[in-house]
């Protein structure tokens, strides 16, 4: 998964000049902020003006002057096997493949032609239908929007890992918008070869990851759920979930998105269950927790302190809290007295500590 993450030099093949298209944004993002070793490749162009510079490309990857670490292919579905194989030949060992028209529109068989090329060249493959893969810590992007209409959040310790793209892309732009720091995202679009549990294990070893929070559709296959529950249960990290396509018809619109099986949702929950993954209703809620968690080392929290504006809610958060382990304790007599002395008459200091809606 390094070469994934963290290359020494990376091939774009459909490269092109031309900034708004797919393989010009993601050329235009690598030259301007990604630390290694940048080749356009397309036998469309000789020596072009790309982002500020001139910039050779290359007819194939086997005609650069060494086998990049990892290759972005950018070319249409049809291509994309030829890519994989000239790859190969050079002796490249990961490939984005961000090309869509494979599994999730029915072509099973040009998917697993692509996969058993990769594997015969021992080549990982993320994707296809995906965007790839963002890392602030070294500028590598493989993202084809540009920064000011999908915002990019600044380094920080909470990777992110979507099956959805678009998804991605919404929530990164939030928590650029909200200056959450998302060191790492990952985007795996039909999952083909690369799941959640390769970059999961590799995350582990990296100490600016904190958290890991992840958008999930479903499993594509039943080794998928084994390899799944054998790498988290080993994981110190805490790992936040949203698993998305919960109803029938939700169900549904999975297959159809990214070719994965959405599966019954009760299933999900009994894994999420046994491996102490913590579950999020919603996006929102994800991140909420994914920065609660990267700030806190929660194994280490046992009491709490609650401060609301309303009893009620008061009571029914140290229920929550209690029946996951944790207590809120009274506050000590020398804590009471110094917060009296700063709110309402009426306030009560025990712990919850209620503020009311008076004055």
């Amino acid at each position: 998964m390094r070469e994934f993450l963290s290359p020494n030099s990376v091939a774009v093949v459909g490269a092109s000049p031309k900034g708004g298209s797919i393989g010009g944004q993601i050329l235009i993002q690598l030259l301007k902020n990604f630390k290694g070793r940048v080749y356009a490749v397309n036998p469309k162009y000789d020596v072009e003006y790309v982002g500020g510079v001139d910039v050779r490309f290359y007819d194939k990857i086997s005609s650069l002057p060494e086998a990049p670490e990892l290759v972005v292919v950018a070319t249409p579905a049809e291509v994309a096997l030829g890519v994989i194989d000239d790859a190969g030949r050079a002796g490249a060992k990961a490939a984005v493949v961000v090309s869509g028209g494979f599994s999730e529109i029915g072509r099973q068989e040009l998917e697993e032609g692509l996969i058993k090329t990769a594997r015969r060249y021992g080549i990982r493959v993320l994707g296809p239908n995906c965007i790839g893969v963002y890392n602030a810590f070294n500028g590598l992007d493989t993202m084809f929007l540009p920064a000011e209409k999908a915002g990019r959040p600044p380094a920080g310790p909470i990777a992110f890992l979507s099956q959805s793209g678009a998804v991605m892309t919404a929530a990164l732009d939030w928590a650029a918008g909200e200056y959450v720091g998302v060191g790492i995202a990952v985007n795996f679009g039909n999952r083909a070869d690369v799941t959640e549990a390769d970059f999961l294990e590799f995350l582990e070893g990296d100490e600016r990851i904190k958290v890991v929070a992840l958008y999930l559709e479903g499993f594509r296959r039943r080794s998928d759920v084994a390899r799944f529950l054998q790498i988290v249960k080993k994981m110190d990290k805490p790992i936040v979930v949203y698993k998305a396509g919960r109803g029938n018809d939700a169900q549904r619109a999975v297959a159809s998105h990214t070719a994965a099986m959405a599966g019954r949702y009760e299933l999900y929950k009994g894994l999420f269950r046994q491996t102490g993954v913590v579950e999020a209703e919603d996006l929102i809620e994800l991140f909420d927790m994914a920065k609660a968690l990267a700030l806190y080392d929660v194994r280490a929290v046992r009491n709490v302190l609650v401060v609301t504006s309303s009893g009620g809610m008061g009571v029914q958060i140290v229920d929550a809290l209690n029946a996951v382990g944790l207590s809120v304790p009274e506050l000590p007599r020398e804590a009471q007295r110094e917060l009296k002395s700063y709110l309402p008459p009426v306030a009560v200091v025990s712990n919850p500590v209620d503020l009311t809606g008076r004055r």
